[in-house]
């Protein structure tokens, strides 16, 4: 039942993309076709099980090819003629960063401003030195597969590769060289990384609240699968912890944005643009008094079992991105646009890695 829903749900984000996009090309009917394809394509390759086909020793040279055709597909886009601007608001931040200009100021190619928090902004200078930040996703794999491979093993590894591989919404996010899904790779590789070297609450909090501060300081939804994956033992903690352990989570999170307050405070909190805004725009109040009591009982019903955890964390991420979007048609009476720009349907992406987890780590097909 479980891994029914995981490709259900798999499924609903991956054609959603396809329909945007082959809708911008092909009339209704042949959009329909080509989504029904695809379907019929995923049943079948998880049906027959393909893993069983390649042998051990071809499957890392095969992943090889595979990231070195991507990255060379990837350098064939011109990224200034493409109408997404996330690797901008990265690459045109940590320009400004080295040229001694305040970076949150800082416009993308598209005329808009960068978002990201600062641990993922700077998570980032490595590419941005290489020529091409959009190639995180090349180290927000690798770490996600090798977690994986830790703690589920060969055979989980590689149906989880199949699964991104096959996925358009992934491979879009390559091409256009977003670092969204990359976000949600390396979150829920730190997560894998947890439960396979058994970092309990009671003996490392300290060492799970740096971490929670750290990836709040990429976007705050990156914190959402840590919050899930926590909130049990965190509930069982002492109070003296779980005060001492939010308060830290805390402090990790504003320390990591003192530099660039003490910077240009006004500008950090004051700017119309700010990241802060930019990150909670699209939210309402009442979206996230909703969320509160479906989080909990997410975060509370998986009970130890890890293929459970993956897959109440992507409901609780596709949740968050349908509630946003429906209420804010609802306020706009715009419920015909679900494809316009207002509505950026790439945020259901942030669900993708917990699902390919949810999926491949349960053999039920």
């Amino acid at each position: 039942m479980k891994s029914r829903i995981a490709l259900v749900l798999y499924l609903f984000v991956n054609i959603l993309f396809i329909l945007k996009y082959s809708l911008r090309v092909f009339p209704f009917i042949w959009s329909a076709l080509i989504c029904l394809i695809y379907l019929l394509f995923i049943i079948t390759v998880l049906k027959q099980q393909a893993v069983r086909y390649i042998k051990e020793k071809w499957l890392i040279p095969f992943i090889l090819l595979v990231s070195t055709v991507l990255v060379l597909a990837q350098s064939k886009i011109d990224p200034y003629q493409i109408q997404v601007d996330r690797w901008s608001a990265i690459h045109n931040f940590l320009d400004y960063l080295f040229e001694g200009r305040y970076p949150y100021g800082a416009q993308t190619h598209l005329g808009g401003y960068g978002s990201p928090f600062p641990v993922w902004q700077l998570f980032h200078v490595p590419f941005y030195l290489f020529g091409n930040v959009g190639l995180s996703f090349l180290l927000a794999t690798f770490l996600f597969f090798h977690a994986v491979y830790k703690l589920l093993g060969l055979k989980v590894m590689f149906y989880s590769f199949l699964l991104l591989i096959l996925s358009p919404a992934f491979l879009y996010e390559v091409m256009v060289r977003s670092d969204l899904m990359s976000n949600f790779l390396i979150v829920c590789a730190i997560v894998c990384y947890i439960r396979k070297y058994q970092f309990s609450f009671s003996n490392h909090w300290l060492l799970l609240a740096l971490l929670c501060g750290l990836i709040m300081s990429t976007r705050l939804s990156a914190v959402i699968p840590l919050i899930v994956y926590l909130f049990y033992d965190y509930l069982n903690a002492r109070w003296s912890v779980r005060i001492m352990f939010s308060l830290l989570v805390l402090m990790t999170f504003i320390i990591t944005f003192l530099p660039f307050l003490l910077w240009n405070g006004e500008m950090l909190f004051f700017f119309e643009y700010n990241p802060f805004i930019l990150q909670s725009r699209q939210g309402n109040l009442s979206d996230f008094l909703l969320f509160i009591p479906i989080g909990i009982w997410l975060s509370l019903s998986w009970k130890g079992d890890f293929n459970r955890y993956a897959l109440n964390t992507s409901i609780l991420l596709i949740l968050l991105v349908c509630v946003t979007f429906i209420h804010n048609m609802y306020l706009h009476g715009n419920w015909d646009e679900l494809f316009a720009s207002a509505y950026d349907i790439t945020y259901f992406n942030m669900s993708l890695p917990f699902l390919m987890l949810a999926l491949s780590s349960d053999d039920q097909y």
